[in-house]
């Protein structure tokens, strides 16, 4: 497969499940598992406004909202972007999916696994986005300095800063 390309519009999901920035926690949750999905971009007044993955929700309080954890700075690509573009993307800025949008708003969305299963040679180039901190490849976001950090790194420094150690 020529990834260079191949347009992610070929290989998106969609229909995409969105959230508002208003739900809740357990809502997005039993969202998830019923429609199967991960990641939920967050639109509010027909505005993309930020995304969360599952991950992110299941140590809130089943009542707060998804707004509290949601990545304000969301990885968008049209849906004429090659699936190179995807993964490049997707190294450089330390996350696990990118929403694929137009000037009429989200059309589907792009996972890392989705990259991999339609062509196993982007795992090389994915490989090379790992945590700055611990050197996994799982759950990453970009880190104040631009460094890619997983969700565990980052719950560990807050914590540090929080108690001042």
């Amino acid at each position: 497969m020529r990834t260079d390309q191949t347009a992610v519009s070929g290989l998106m999901s969609q229909p995409v499940v969105v959230v508002g920035p208003d739900a809740r926690a357990h809502e997005v949750l039993a969202l998830a598992d019923a429609e199967g999905v991960h990641h939920f971009p967050i639109v509010e007044h027909g505005k993309l406004v930020g995304i969360v993955c599952t991950c992110d929700l299941r140590e809130l309080d089943r009542e707060a909202k998804v707004k509290q954890v949601a990545w304000c700075h969301v990885i968008a690509l049209p849906p004429e972007g090659s699936l190179s573009d995807a993964a490049r993307l997707m190294m450089m800025q330390g996350v696990g999916s990118i929403v694929v949008s137009d000037g009429g708003g989200i059309r589907g969305i792009v996972t890392r696994e989705d990259l991999v299963r339609a062509d196993p040679e982007l795992d090389q180039l994915l490989w090379e986005a790992r945590c700055a901190a611990c050197g996994t490849r799982s759950h990453l976001r970009p880190a104040p300095d631009g460094q890619c950090i997983c969700k565990d790194c980052q719950i560990t420094a807050k914590n540090t800063d929080r108690d001042g150690s």
